[in-house]
C-alpha cells in the first residue's frame, strides 16, 4: 500500500487555469539570475499555449492534458513567475499519472511498481513573445507508486535559489517508508541534489515489531533549511525525533552543500530504510 501522496488536480480547462494562480507554490529558480520578486502565476495567452503544445489536448475527465490516447496525463502541480536580472522567468511544475491510474473514477488503481512522472521548468517568453521555451528542464522524473505521482513542494534554498521537493513513501508488510529528493536549478541543469533524505521511518506495523519489542522504531526527520547560512545553497538542519524499543531518540544533522559536486553530502544515517 502506498503512503497517500496524492498530486494537487486542477479543475476544467477554463477553471484549472484560472486557478493556477490560487494553487501555485513556489518553484525552483538558478543563482545564475537572483530573483528579484515572486508572485504567483495568474491565467495567460502564454502558458496556456506552452502547456497546450507540450501536453496536447485537454481531458476534462481527467482534469489535465494528454497527447495520446495511452500517453501520461499531465496537470500543473506548482507555478510561479518570478522577475530575475535575465527578465521575467516562469517556473513550473507538471505532474503525470498513468492511463490506468483512475478506473472508475477511482484513484491508486495502476499496479504498485508503476509510478507517476513530474516535469520540472524553468520558463521564459519567447522572441515573439506568442509562448514560453524552457531556459533548463528536467523531465520524465519517476515518483510515486500505482500510476500516480509523489507531491511536489517549494522551499528557498539560498538567498536566491529555490528548489523542488518531490516526497514519496511506501508502506509494505507493515514498514512505512516517507522520504524526499532535493532538485536545485544550478548552472545549465536542474540537478537531483539530495536523492534521498528521510522524513519519517516506522516497521510498528511488521512482525518483526510484533515478535520483540526492542525492534520496534517510530521515527521521524525535520527538515529545514538553515537561512543563516552564508553560502549561496544554504545548509540543512536535520531534527531526528522518535523511539526505538523503550528509548527515546533525539538527534540533529548538518547537511552541508558540496559545491564542487552540486550535491548535498547526505549521512548514512539519514537516507537508510527498510
Amino acid at each position: 500500500m502506498t503512503v497517500p501522496h496524492r498530486n494537487k488536480r486542477l479543475k476544467p480547462l477554463a477553471a484549472s487555469l484560472a486557478a493556477l494562480g490560487a494553487l501555485a507554490v513556489l518553484t525552483a529558480l538558478s543563482a545564475m539570475s537572483p530573483v528579484y520578486a515572486a508572485e504567483p502565476v495568474q491565467p495567460d495567452h502564454q502558458l496556456k499555449t506552452f502547456i497546450h503544445d507540450t501536453y496536447g489536448k485537454w481531458r476534462a475527465d481527467r482534469k489535465g492534458w494528454q497527447a495520446d490516447g495511452d500517453d501520461l496525463i499531465y496537470a500543473p502541480c506548482g507555478s510561479v513567475r518570478v522577475a530575475t536580472a535575465d527578465g521575467p522567468r516562469t517556473l513550473l511544475a507538471m505532474c503525470g499519472e498513468t492511463e490506468a491510474a483512475v478506473q472508475n473514477g477511482m484513484p491508486g488503481m495502476d499496479s504498485d511498481a508503476t509510478t507517476g512522472t513530474i516535469d520540472l521548468y524553468v520558463l521564459k517568453p519567447t522572441a515573439d513573445g506568442r509562448t514560453l521555451e524552457p531556459v533548463v528542464k528536467k523531465t520524465e522524473i519517476a515518483s510515486g507508486k500505482r500510476g500516480e505521482p509523489g507531491t511536489v513542494r517549494i522551499e528557498r534554498y539560498g538567498p536566491h535559489l529555490f528548489g523542488f521537493t518531490i516526497g514519496d513513501g511506501v508502506t509494505l508488510q507493515g514498514y512505512t517508508m516517507a522520504m524526499r529528493s532535493i532538485w536545485l536549478p544550478i548552472g545549465n541543469a536542474i540537478v537531483e541534489a539530495a536523492p534521498r533524505i528521510n522524513e519519517s521511518l516506522d516497521n510498528t506495523g511488521s512482525l518483526d515489531c510484533g515478535n520483540a519489542k526492542s525492534h520496534c522504531e517510530s521515527r521521524t526527520f525535520t527538515i529545514v533549511p538553515d537561512t543563516t547560512g552564508t553560502g549561496d545553497v544554504y545548509p540543512l538542519t536535520v531534527t531526528e525525533t522518535g523511539t526505538r524499543g523503550d528509548k527515546d531518540i533525539r538527534a540533529r544533522y548538518t547537511v552541508k552543500f558540496d559545491a564542487a559536486r552540486g550535491r548535498y553530502v547526505v549521512p548514512k544515517a539519514l537516507r537508510e530504510g527498510y
